[in-house]
């Protein structure tokens, strides 16, 4: 493998630029082809991000030769395929999230990868925060104990992402899919990634169905289209007995939230908005703020991708990984829909 990545974007939306000014900060990556449906969008973003090739089907991208991975920053319902046309390709992959629309498509593309023997990274970018980082480096020391819960919530007043993130054929869902699988996957991750057992879960979709709520990005607007939730409330338990619990609206008569808390038997971690250690020592109540870097996580999370390329190591959010996050959004959709426990039986 040379040393400089030749890093191919599929998807020049938000996301896929974000990708694109976060590959410029990383040692050893090149971005050489950008692709997206819409070619006056493709070449804006190889003009702004000074990339020389650019496609308008990934599949023309992968037969060029010009890159030696993807990163994938299209709608949800084409991850899977693009995923799995470059690993047929021998390109390694970064997926954005969620990994799939569904625990069965993320194992089809986890075996796809090792049949291939690529790297298939999940770009779960909340484990590749500063505030991540650090928790996670106390939670593995041992200094929360065990940690038995996790909550998180995470409100928008208007967020509603415009466009395909509305139509459940192409997201998959809405804001448990969007959001929740960044909180899920966090929480999960900082605990250790216990075996998860059952869920259960409500949604609605009372502001989104009537067109409040709307946020002021995405692109191209449906009035009437919209087939998702607005608002999760979940709880997943996992086979030791603990559990984590999430609350998550793209739109809710309240004020914007974004909080991560994490309850161990020696101690606890607020994780969002602040990093916050919450400790008992001799009889003494201690909370002690934290300010550990403010790196970029689409950076970070890049370079670690790239680094992952070349040395042929599992990533921090490997597929396999992925595969689980989706198993608990699909049980609790499940769960909503049936109004019943959920079980998770696994792979």
């Amino acid at each position: 493998m040379r040393k400089t990545v030749r890093l191919g974007i599929i998807g020049t939306g938000g996301i896929g630029n974000a990708h694109l000014d976060a590959a410029r900060s990383c040692t050893g990556v090149e971005v050489t082809a950008v692709c997206d449906l819409h070619a006056g969008r493709a070449r804006n973003a190889a003009k702004q991000f000074g990339v020389p090739n650019v496609f308008t089907d990934h599949r023309a991208l992968l037969a060029a030769e010009v890159v030696d991975a993807v990163t994938v920053c299209t709608p949800n319902n084409t991850h899977m395929p693009i995923t799995l046309d470059a690993l047929k390709a021998g390109k390694d992959v970064l997926c954005e999230k969620p990994l799939a629309m569904s625990a069965q498509q993320a194992r089809r593309m986890v075996a796809a990868a090792k049949s291939g023997k690529r790297v298939l990274m999940a770009a779960q970018s909340a484990r590749y925060s500063g505030a991540s980082q650090f928790v996670k480096r106390l939670a593995d020391a041992g200094k929360f104990g065990e940690i038995y819960y996790g909550k998180a919530v995470w409100f928008r007043r208007d967020g509603i992402p415009r466009g395909w993130f509305q139509d459940k054929k192409q997201s998959g869902g809405g804001p448990l899919i969007d959001l929740g699988v960044h909180a899920i996957d966090l929480l999960w991750w900082l605990m250790g990634r216990p075996k998860p057992v059952s869920a259960y879960g409500v949604t609605f979709d009372h502001l989104g169905t009537t067109g409040q709520g709307m946020g002021g990005w995405g692109i191209g607007f449906n009035p009437g289209k919209f087939s998702v939730e607005d608002l999760v409330g979940a709880i997943v338990r996992f086979e030791d007995g603990r559990a984590i619990s999430v609350d998550i609206s793209w739109a809710a008569h309240t004020s914007d939230l974004y909080w991560l808390q994490l309850l161990g038997t020696k101690g606890g971690a607020q994780v969002q908005p602040e990093v916050v250690i919450y400790q008992t020592e001799g009889g003494v109540k201690h909370e002690t703020a934290a300010h550990p870097s403010e790196q970029n996580a689409y950076a970070a999370e890049t370079q670690h991708f790239a680094d992952c390329v070349r040395r042929r190591e599992e990533p921090i959010s490997p597929g396999s990984q992925a595969v689980v996050v989706m198993e608990m959004l699909d049980a609790i959709r499940a769960a909503a829909g049936s109004g019943r426990l959920a079980p998770i039986r696994g792979a």
